[in-house]
Formats: C-alpha cells, sequence, structure tokens
C-alpha cells in the first residue's frame, strides 16, 4: 500500500539548541525586565500623585467651607527654618501647629493612622532625586491607600507667601510632602515623593513653569547634586505624565518634553 511514512530524516532539537535558546531568552529578559518594571513603577507614581492632587484639592475645599479660609484656623509658623536655627520653643509650636492642621484636614480625609511625637512617628532615610542624603523622612499621617504625608510646613500663617511671577503662586500658607508608596523605596524626591504649595484655593505642585522658588530647570535635574533637588517636579508629573527627567537633563517647559 501507499500509507505515509514518517520521514527517516525528521528529528527534534538537541540538547545544546534548548541550552542556548534558553541562554537567549535569559539574557533578553535580564535586559528588558527591569526597564518594563521601572516603567510600571513610574505609571504607578504618577497615578498615585494625580490621586492625591484630587483628594487634597476637594478637602481644603470643604475644610474652608466648614471652617473659613485657612488664615483664620490658627496656625502659627512651621519649619521655616532649620531645626538647629529654632529654639526648643518654637519647635514645639511648630509640630502643635502641624497637628492643629491634621486634626482639621482628618475630617475630610481618610486616615489610617497619625503621628504627634518624635517616639511615634516612623523615619526613614530621604534622599533628593540626584541620590544626595537628606537626613530622614517621618510618617505623619498615613492615608487609606497608603499615601504618606512626609512633611508639613506653615510658611506663613497669614497665607500671602507668593513664589510665581503670576497670580497662581500668590496667597500660599506653605508646603506639603508627600511619598506616594509609602516608605517603600526608594524614597527620593521627584521619584516617589514629591512637593505640593497650600494656600485657600487648595494644593498647587512645585516646579510650575512660572514657578520662581523650586524651577523645574534646577530642582529637577539629574545633573544638579544637592540636598533639594526634586522639589521641583510634582508639577511635571502632573502635567506631562512622565518621569523622563529621570533619563535627559535636556528637558523643559517651553520645549523637549520627552528624552525619546
Amino acid at each position: 500500500g501507499g500509507g505515509s511514512r514518517l520521514s527517516s530524516c525528521s528529528k527534534g532539537f538537541t540538547l545544546a539548541e534548548v541550552l542556548v535558546t534558553l541562554g537567549i531568552i535569559g539574557v533578553i529578559s535580564a535586559m528588558t525586565v527591569p526597564s518594563l518594571m521601572q516603567n510600571n513603577a513610574e505609571k504607578q507614581y504618577a497615578a498615585r500623585l494625580k490621586k492625591f492632587y484630587s483628594l487634597m484639592n476637594q478637602a481644603i475645599a470643604e475644610a474652608r467651607l466648614e471652617k473659613g479660609d485657612i488664615n483664620y484656623w490658627g496656625l502659627t509658623s512651621a519649619g521655616t527654618a532649620a531645626d538647629d536655627e529654632l529654639s526648643e520653643e518654637e519647635i514645639a509650636a511648630g509640630k502643635l501647629s502641624v497637628d492643629m492642621f491634621w486634626d482639621i484636614m482628618s475630617k475630610y480625609l481618610k486616615m489610617t493612622s497619625r503621628c504627634r511625637s518624635d517616639e511615634e512617628c516612623n523615619e526613614y532615610p530621604r534622599a533628593s532625586l540626584d541620590g544626595t542624603s537628606f537626613g530622614n523622612f517621618r510618617q505623619t499621617v498615613i492615608l487609606a491607600d497608603g499615601t504618606n504625608i512626609v512633611g508639613t510646613t506653615i510658611i506663613n500663617p497669614r497665607c500671602n507667601v507668593t513664589w510665581g511671577t503670576t497670580n497662581m503662586l500668590e496667597n500660599l500658607c506653605g508646603e506639603i510632602f508627600v511619598d506616594v508608596n509609602g516608605k517603600n523605596p526608594p524614597n527620593k524626591t521627584g521619584v516617589d515623593v514629591f512637593i505640593f504649595y497650600y494656600g485657600n484655593e487648595g494644593v498647587i505642585p512645585a516646579g510650575t513653569y512660572n514657578d520662581t522658588r523650586f524651577t523645574f530647570g534646577d530642582y529637577c535635574n539629574t545633573s544638579k547634586s544637592h540636598r533639594l533637588n526634586g522639589y521641583g517636579c510634582a508639577a511635571w508629573v502632573l502635567e506631562k505624565e512622565n518621569l523622563d527627567y529621570l533619563y535627559c537633563n535636556d528637558l523643559s517647559w517651553t520645549g523637549k518634553t520627552k528624552c525619546k
């Protein structure tokens, strides 16, 4: 009969060929997987930053409806100078004022925990965008989604500070530092920790195109080496939805907005 038969020449892959193929796959994975993981982490940082921006603006608006403008909350200055330049009384008064601010905000934000004293507050090392070590972050407030408030300043309780070229950055009270993924690394300003100004109109991300205090070019640039590097990144992440400034140093509000 003329039934079909398998060719006597057909054969499978040899063990050596399989091992070579697996080795190539392993090399490619080692090259691409970390990049994909980093890209995913950056997208999560941006998404969580947007969420906090929305929540905080809503909370301040609701607090003002009930308590009035922030300049009537009875706050005092806090965090306006380095701790070693302040007296113990000034430091204590500043901490109480920060506690008062978050006492008021706790009604409008879902918090899982608060701390008030040095003994209660967990701390972890902080670094700037370029890796410069800069003391510790303190977990003052932990929100329900794991976001941490790790710093609060009350620059002027009258809320009439101006740090910009237009009225967008007028009538500010101070700053809020937010760590979008809690105490998980890398704990760097401009990567997972960002700075907002706050005032009666809500929160404004630092580093806007008209911010004359923490400019994007000087405070969100890995080629700069100083402890405040990263303070000017929040507005870029919210507006451009990328952290490309980690990979190139020639981005600007009026020019190049992506590294590739």
